[in-house]
């Protein structure tokens, strides 16, 4: 094999790199949100006439080179858990590559009409994929390709319609007309000046379209709102003093502190702690009460995260919990987080297979909550619901919460498990689109990560940081927010939810099932390299 032979040989395994390091580029921490409309290219150029098998082999690969670097803040609690959840995400890139490769070798790339086909086609397979891997043995939706987009503001205005999967399926439609329109000039490079290309102008249409038409939302649409002023406390507590009981008392004298250095400078008309801010439990503590206590009846009523304990016949069973605290010192309204992470907050199968327990940090088990929790102030009249921690990754949960009466939406957080600017920013991302897809604000706060407001069109402002964009500091932040009140009309995804997702996966789910059957009836299957020959 001569050396032109070798690069041909090796150029597929380039590009799927390729196309995984520029999905990594698009997310923290580059965060170079543009890389996102052409990382699919590579991939799909690589795949073009090669076996099923090896078309797999290259999607499995670009997910690699994506997943691995870009959630590697998950080491700093397990490494062979940051590996083995990046490999089972990259699993879920190689049905787009399937069909990338099927769809080329099966109509070629020199039609409009099979070219638009193939677009739809990809824009089905990926986004049934990425909703699939949300949702699938409790889901890990995280850096949803569309999520990327985070900032610009009026492309994720689409979000409204379908969330952020059709965001995804923007990116994925361009990225899929770039690569097709090349291939079709490779393929008739001579007359490419005689040629429409409508597949290419299609993608920029949709595109164009979604720009316009955000912009004309953010700009254009008013809802009555309520402002509420609130302060954020960061106390930025490390996360070993929580096991620590002789530091239990630093930790409340250093949200006492911060707590009542935000009141001196300000009446805020509601005070947000993080996730598990107090360092036992607020119910059965009276020392972390009386200090919640005390606070609040300077006439500001304090949201807080605790553990909370309930003793049944079985035994104790613990909840990563949020209360709210009236200006009396009355626990007013409780919540119990109901989307637990896997081996993070409970073991699996921990009674079938104990020795579980020993590959994570956790030494018992969460109990989930059964259903979402409406708060509400009278002064102003908000109604709001709390996310904890990575619920607000979850987008059904905060749909729940808007469908049950809440304008404003709560993430208390603490990640400080992981790295101190990867995570906590890839993290605030998702609650963006939580934002946009309901059409309501929200309020974050954490103990290390990133506190700001977010508003109901997901733009990010009032971060707590340094100044210089450091948001791994200590201190408050007051922030107003405006709230929409309870005759806000509902947006169609709260009212349909995922419903583009869920016919995507549908379609994905049939086409591939077709496939499979139209290969089984010509003799060959999935994984064998001469059915398919370069």
């Amino acid at each position: 094999m001569n050396v032109r032979d070798r690069f041909v040989a090796v150029l597929p395994w380039g590009a799927a790199v390729l196309s995984g390091l520029l999905l990594f580029a698009a997310f923290p921490p580059l965060g170079w949100q543009d890389a996102a409309w052409i990382a699919l290219i590579p991939l799909v150029l690589g795949v073009r006439g090669v076996s099923l098998r090896r078309a797999a082999m290259l999607g499995f690969l670009a997910g690699a080179a994506f997943w691995i670097p870009s959630i590697a803040w998950l080491r700093y609690v397990t490494r062979p858990g940051w590996i083995g959840l990046a490999l089972y995400c990259s699993f879920y890139m190689i049905p787009f590559a399937w069909v990338a490769a099927y769809g080329m070798k099966r109509w070629g790339s020199g039609g409009s009409f099979t070219n638009i086909g193939q677009m739809l086609l990809g824009v089905a397979v990926w986004i049934g994929f990425e909703y699939l891997r949300s949702i699938l043995f409790t889901g890990f939706p995280w850096n949803q390709l569309g999520v990327s987009q985070y900032r610009n503001i009026p492309i994720i205005q689409v979000a409204r319609w379908g969330g952020v999967y059709a965001v995804s399926a923007l990116v994925v439609w361009i990225n899929m007309a770039i690569a097709l329109t090349l291939l079709r000039y490779v393929e008739t490079r001579d007359r490419w000046s005689r040629r429409a290309h409508p597949e290419l102008m299609l993608g920029f249409l949709a595109v164009v379209v979604a720009v316009v038409q955000g912009w004309r939302s953010v700009r254009m649409e008013h809802v009555p709102t309520e402002s509420l002023r609130v302060a954020i406390v960061q106390p930025l507590i490390p996360i070993a003093w929580y096991y620590m009981p002789e530091q239990h008392d630093v930790i409340r004298e250093r949200l006492e502190h911060f707590s009542t250095t935000a009141l001196r400078a300000g009446t805020p008309d509601l005070l947000i702690w993080p996730e598990t801010a107090i360092p036992d439990e607020l119910r059965t503590s009276q020392a972390s009460y009386d200090m919640v206590a005390a606070l609040a009846s300077r006439g500001v009523p304090i949201l807080t995260g605790s553990i909370d304990t309930e003793w049944t016949d079985e035994g104790p069973r613990y909840f990563n919990s949020s209360f709210l605290v009236d200006t009396n010192g009355i626990v007013v309204k409780g919540y119990d987080k109901r989307h637990l992470v896997m081996f993070g907050e409970y073991v699996p199968l921990q009674g079938i297979m104990p020795w579980l327990r020993a590959i994570t940090p956790i030494t018992e088990s969460f109990t989930p909550g059964s259903s979402s929790s409406v708060f509400r102030l009278e002064r102003p009249d908000v109604s709001f619901s709390v996310l904890i921690c990575f619920e607000d990754t979850v987008s059904s949960l905060a749909r729940e919460s808007v469908r049950n009466g809440a304008r404003l939406l709560v993430n208390q957080t603490d990640d400080g498990w992981f790295d101190a600017h990867v995570e906590p920013l890839q993290h605030m991302m998702h609650c963006v689109f939580r934002c946009v897809e309901n059409g309501v604000p929200a309020v974050r706060a954490a103990n290390t990560g990133v506190s700001c407001a977010i508003d109901r069109r997901g733009r990010v402002y009032d971060v707590l940081d340094d100044g210089f964009g450091d948001t791994f500091i200590a201190g408050f932040r007051f922030t107003s927010v405006e709230v929409p009140g309870q005759d806000m009309p509902l947006t169609f995804y709260t009212r349909h939810g995922d419903l583009f997702a869920r016919l995507c996966a549908l379609a994905a789910m049939a086409f591939l099932i077709c496939m499979g059957i139209e290969r089984k009836r010509a003799g060959r299957t999935f994984f064998r390299p001469e059915a398919m020959k370069r």
